[in-house]
C-alpha cells in the first residue's frame, strides 16, 4: 500500500462531515471518495470537504479498487450490512458506533472480517482520547484500589418532533444512540458476567427515550442512565476502594477529577489532539499500514460484548 491511505466515506451526514474535517489534518490519509443516497448529496458534501470522486450510490464506492479504507457513517441499521459488503470488497472498515444492532449481527461482521483478512474496527472514539489514557493509566497503577461501583450517564433533551432513524423502532431510541458510549466504558472497566437487576424505561413514538438500568458486572454494581427526554447530564463516576474518578462528558472527555480519601480533589486536563476524531483515525491508519486486522484498543470482542450488553438491556424491557 502507498503511504497515503485513500479513504472513502459512506454517508453524507453530520458525523461524516466531522470525520472528513478531522481526516484533512492527517498526514497518512486523504479523502478520496464520498457516497451518498444521491449524486446531489455527494456533490454537495465534496463542495465542503474536497474529494476526488462523488458517488451517487454506496455500491459504487465499495466497488472502487482505488479505495483502501471505508468509514461508514450511515444510520445504525445499515452498519452491519455495509461493513460486511466493504470487507468482502477488500476494504478496511472503520464503522461508526454502534457497530451493530445485536450480538448476532456482530458475529456476522467478525466472520466477514476474518474471511476477508482486512482490518475492521468500531469507531469508539472515546478510547483514543488523551483523557481515556489518563483514566486507564491511573486505574492500572492500583493506587485507588479495586473498582467498587460505576455510574455512567449520557442524557440530553432531543426535540420531541425529531425525525429519521432515531424514531425507527428497529434502530432508534436512546440506548443505541447515547447508551453505546456508556456501555463501551463499562465493557472496558469491568470484566465478568453481566446481570440486569432492574430497568426503568420510558417509551414514546415507538422507541426508548429514557433508560435507567441497575445492573452488575462481575461483582460490581452499576447504574446506567441514558436519555433523550431530559438532561444535560454526561458523566462517568468510578468508585474505588481508596477514592473515585469523575469524568465529565464521558463521550468526549477532556478532563477528570480524582478524589483520594483524605486528600483534596485533583483535576487533570487532557485536551484533544486536534479534535475528538483524530485519535481514532490515526490509530486505525497505523494498524492498516502495519497490516493488522484488529485493534488492541477496540477489538472485535469488545464490540461483541457491547452488543451483548445492549441485547440484555433490551430483553429486560419485555421481562
Amino acid at each position: 500500500m502507498d503511504k497515503q491511505i485513500r479513504w472513502g466515506i459512506i454517508g453524507c451526514g453530520r458525523i461524516a462531515k466531522r470525520f472528513a474535517a478531522s481526516l484533512a489534518g492527517s498526514p497518512e490519509g486523504s479523502l478520496y471518495a464520498v457516497a451518498g443516497r444521491s449524486k446531489e448529496k455527494a456533490d454537495a458534501f465534496v463542495q465542503e470537504h474536497p474529494a476526488d470522486v462523488a458517488y451517487g450510490s454506496y455500491e459504487e464506492l465499495v466497488d472502487d479498487p482505488a479505495i483502501d479504507a471505508v468509514y461508514i457513517a450511515l444510520p445504525h441499521a445499515l452498519h452491519a450490512a455495509w461493513s460486511i459488503k466493504a470487507l468482502r470488497a477488500g476494504k478496511a472498515v472503520l464503522c461508526e458506533k454502534p457497530a451493530v444492532l445485536s450480538a448476532d449481527e456482530m458475529h456476522g461482521v467478525i466472520a466477514a472480517a476474518k474471511d476477508s483478512g482486512k482490518l475492521y474496527m468500531e469507531a469508539m472514539k472515546t478510547r483514543f482520547l488523551p483523557a481515556h489514557d489518563k483514566i486507564m493509566d491511573l486505574l492500572g497503577t492500583g493506587a485507588l484500589g479495586q473498582i467498587t461501583f460505576v455510574e455512567a450517564a449520557q442524557c440530553y433533551e432531543f426535540p420531541k418532533d425529531i425525525s429519521g432513524y432515531f424514531i425507527d423502532p428497529i434502530q432508534g431510541g436512546c440506548l443505541y444512540d447515547e447508551g453505546i458510549y456508556c456501555i463501551a466504558w463499562l465493557d472496558e472497566l469491568l470484566p465478568g458476567t453481566v446481570h440486569i437487576d432492574r430497568t426503568n424505561t420510558v417509551f414514546e413514538r415507538g422507541v426508548d427515550w429514557y433508560d435507567n438500568v441497575q445492573m452488575s458486572i462481575g461483582s460490581v454494581p452499576v447504574q446506567l442512565e441514558v436519555a433523550a427526554d431530559r438532561g444535560p447530564k454526561s458523566n462517568l463516576h468510578i468508585e474505588c476502594e481508596q477514592g473515585s474518578i469523575d469524568v465529565p462528558l464521558l463521550n468526549r472527555p477532556q478532563s477528570l477529577v480524582i478524589h483520594r480519601f483524605g486528600s483534596p480533589d485533583e483535576t487533570l486536563t487532557a485536551p484533544y489532539i486536534h479534535d475528538d476524531f483524530y485519535g481514532q483515525i490515526e490509530h486505525f491508519q497505523k494498524l492498516l499500514l502495519e497490516g493488522k486486522q484488529e485493534s488492541p484498543v477496540m477489538p472485535w470482542e469488545a464490540s461483541l460484548r457491547c452488543a451483548q450488553m445492549i441485547d440484555l438491556i433490551r430483553d429486560s424491557w419485555n421481562a
